[in-house]
């Protein structure tokens, strides 16, 4: 289902002054100080500890993050790119955590950068093509296709049947604006929240890239993200990866939401 056009997730996703660090955080942060900085559309809750030094994850296990899967991604795409270095993982209870040292930069959905569009949308097209030509497909192990995700998400088989021609790079998997640091030139400078990662098609990467753009910064943005990413638009391509984007969020086929 695609966001109407009101929708914006950053009014809750910021909304965390009022949310108390639980004990077990302080305890895996060696009882150094942490306060939560981001919250995400499933609730999980970022914090950050010691003024972003390192930052813990946590999320319920019901909500389907694949710890293991991120933990391994970021300890194969740290070679290529800065990503965050993994310090730590575990679960607590029904709560899984996942431990990463910090990286310079904010993210490009906070401020100043969220006020800077002019600087900022540029800055994240020449990110994401910077990660889409240092990371190697030739030995990346892990994949972002159509079909793998046709099956992990339970989705209409037609969609591979359906999928356009392969332009092959290692996606980062959720390239919606958040999950990119700028820093303090006003360049991309970090990666973040890289379970998805696996190679696929760069319009997987570009097509929630460039939704996400509208739900941030406004409309408009996109063909300035396209010419600092270096590629024209391609509309087939981009619905294509809008709807396998959008229908992921829905129940799998034959199923009712709860």
């Amino acid at each position: 289902m695609t966001p109407s056009p009101e929708y914006r997730p950053l009014a809750d996703q910021l909304d965390v002054a009022e949310l108390v660090v639980p004990a077990w955080v302080t305890e895996v942060a060696s009882g150094t100080s942490a306060h939560a900085v981001w919250r995400n559309e499933l609730g999980g809750v970022t914090y950050s500890v010691e003024n972003g030094r390192r930052y813990l994850k946590a999320q319920s296990a019901d909500t389907g993050w694949d710890l293991d899967a991120e933990v391994s991604r970021l300890a194969w795409v740290t070679g290529f790119v800065p990503a965050p270095r993994v310090l730590a993982s575990g679960q607590r209870e029904d709560l899984r955590w996942l431990l990463t040292a910090g990286l310079p930069g904010r993210s490009a959905v906070q401020r100043p950068w969220i006020d800077r569009a002019a600087t900022t949308v540029p800055a994240l097209g020449r990110a994401l093509r910077r990660f889409h030509d240092r990371v190697p497909t030739a030995s990346c192990p892990f994949s972002w296709s159509v079909a793998d995700r046709v099956t992990r998400f339970g989705l209409p088989a037609a969609l591979v049947d359906d999928a356009p021609a392969l332009d092959p790079v290692v996606c980062h998997g959720d390239a919606c604006n958040p999950n990119f640091l700028v820093g303090a030139e006003g360049e991309g400078c970090g990666y973040v929240d890289l379970g998805n990662l696996g190679v696929g098609d760069r319009w997987a990467d570009l097509a929630p890239a460039l939704m996400s753009l509208g739900w941030n910064y406004g409309t408009g943005w996109e063909r300035a993200f396209l010419n600092a990413y270096g590629i024209d638009p391609d509309p087939a391509k981009q619905a294509f990866y809008t709807q396998l984007w959008n229908a992921e969020d829905e129940p799998p086929t034959g199923q009712t939401p709860a």
